[in-house]
């Protein structure tokens, strides 16, 4: 395949995964509204497992094709991605508050996770058994937020409008569904093409390419909720979105076929994940928000990160 046709394909493949995505949550949303669920447990479960779906869509793709190297990229780009150029975007345009609850609940599971995958890839390899458990940790976790959301007073207050029905809001939700099926597998295919006819490695296309598209409708969907002053929404999506890309991307890509972890990724890519993870908790546990001048200092990062990838 040639250079042309391959960034073709990652383009329509990109596109897929964006409507798809915009479209599955958008669908999904209205249903979770029908039934009072709150804006945060809306953002941990609903919006993080639609805008995860095409990180966790090209993990198993990548992982069925034979390239582990770019599940792996793509997780520890994504969830880089997560909290440095999108929560750092987010809040230069308008800072974030986070809620009592997610300080005391949420972020510390994210952080232990976080914590976790860089501990078994220090072992240089995530097997089917280390997969097998981060499935079930991912069960206890979604739980664990089900029943915190039961207890939560703010409800939603964005009851569907008339028309909005159970069989629209289902059709919506699966077609997106389709689309981000069919643009991972693009996305993927393409994106191996342009690493092998530049000379790049999977890893280089996973951690870049790969990571910042299947990024872009978390990225969407934090900026327009921030600007609607909806911070829990995004704070959810993102620990959200953090938890099941490696739990449920790199837990089910292991189960498929074990996932080799090369020893250069241990000195650099993830004392990275962990320093930014480090820092944004730190930003967030002071002062319960992430103001602009910490979310300016998030992107200069996440660009410093970019361009030391391409070392």
């Amino acid at each position: 395949m040639s250079f042309a046709a391959a960034s073709l394909l990652s383009l329509i493949g990109l596109v897929g995964l964006t409507l798809g995505a915009e479209w599955l949550v958008r669908g999904a949303s209205r249903l979770a509204a029908q039934f009072g669920i709150s804006s945060l447990a809306i953002g941990l479960t609903v919006v993080a497992y639609g805008t995860s779906a095409p990180e966790i869509l090209a993990s198993l793709v990548a992982a069925a094709a034979g390239y582990p190297e770019m599940t792996v990229g793509n997780v520890l780009g994504s969830n880089i991605a997560n909290v440095g150029l999108i929560l750092g975007a987010t809040a230069t345009l308008a800072p974030l508050a986070i809620a009592s609850s997610v300080l005391r609940r949420e972020l510390p599971f994210m952080i232990g996770f976080t914590v976790l995958f860089a501990w078994f890839a220090s072992r240089l390899e995530i097997g089917r058994g280390v997969g097998l458990a981060f499935i079930g940790l991912l069960i206890a976790f979604n739980t664990l937020s089900l029943r915190w959301a039961r207890g939560d007073t703010d409800l939603s207050e964005s009851p569907p409008r008339p028309g909005q029905s159970l069989t629209r809001s289902s059709v919506l939700t699966m077609v997106g569904l389709g689309l981000l099926l069919g643009g991972a597998q693009l996305l993927v295919g393409g994106a191996v093409s342009i690493a092998r006819s530049v000379g790049l490695s999977e890893f280089i296309i996973g951690v870049t390419l790969v990571a910042i598209g299947t990024s872009l409708p978390e990225l969407a969907t934090s900026i327009v909720a921030g600007l609607r002053g909806q911070t829990d929404l995004v704070i959810g999506a993102i620990v959200g979105s953090n938890v099941f890309n490696i739990l449920a991307a790199l837990g089910l890509s292991a189960i498929i076929q074990p996932i080799p972890i090369d020893p250069a990724l241990v000195r650099f890519e993830f004392p990275a994940l962990i320093v930014f993870t480090v820092v944004t908790s730190v930003f967030l546990y002071t002062g319960k928000r992430l103001v602009r001048w910490e979310g300016v200092c998030l992107v200069v990062g996440y660009i410093g990160f970019i361009a030391l990838v391409f070392r």
